[in-house]
């Protein structure tokens, strides 16, 4: 049996009330039935990363501040990635976004997908997250979860998916696995 792919599930959200925190137990829970992946719950509020004051793009791998640091080898220790995404005035929100911009290398060759919700279910912000998981040298996965009517779907704090989103984020997982074992045998 091959060692299981070491996935981060990114709540890209820090908002009071959020429903990226559900959405992410959900994926974590869903995950923990499939033996490929070894998913890990990140949250931005817990890493507060300022946007970029530093000197040096992120392009050139000149870190020297230790919160950078440490977020570069938080990245680093990844095969891929699952981004829990709502939509903002039809994009991601701005911690999301500044998380990509914190390091580069880190990010490179390696699968990410989406499961968003909020307006369209969240289409839009996953469509400009893809742009931006692109120009990273990421592999954007088409296999999205759109979850559509969130707040109906949440009940004491916990969110479940119907059988729509249990297929996409299935679909997601097999895809996540693929990639990210073909991309790892490649790095």
């Amino acid at each position: 049996m091959t060692e299981p792919l070491k996935i981060l599930v990114i709540l890209g959200s820090v908002r009071e009330g959020r429903m990226a925190e559900p959405v992410g137990k959900w994926v974590i829970e869903q995950a923990e039935a499939r033996s490929e992946l070894d998913c890990e719950l990140v949250d931005l509020k817990d890493w507060d990363l300022p946007f970029y004051p530093f000197a040096h793009p992120p392009a050139q791998g000149n870190y020297k501040d230790p919160l950078q640091i440490r977020w570069a080898e938080k990245i680093a220790s990844a095969d891929g990635y699952i981004l829990i995404c709502p939509e903002y005035n039809h994009g991601p929100p701005a911690v999301l976004k500044n998380a990509f911009d914190f390091v580069y290398a880190e990010w490179n060759r390696k699968p990410v997908t989406y499961v968003g919700y909020g307006g369209n279910g969240a289409a839009r912000s996953i469509e400009l997250l893809t742009c931006v998981s692109r120009e990273l040298q990421m592999a954007a996965l088409e296999a999205s979860v759109h979850i559509m009517g969130v707040w109906g779907k949440v009940k004491d704090g916990v969110f479940t998916g119907d059988d729509k989103d249990l297929r996409w984020l299935g679909h997601g997982f097999d895809e996540l696995a693929w990639w990210g074992r073909a991309l790892k045998a490649a790095r």
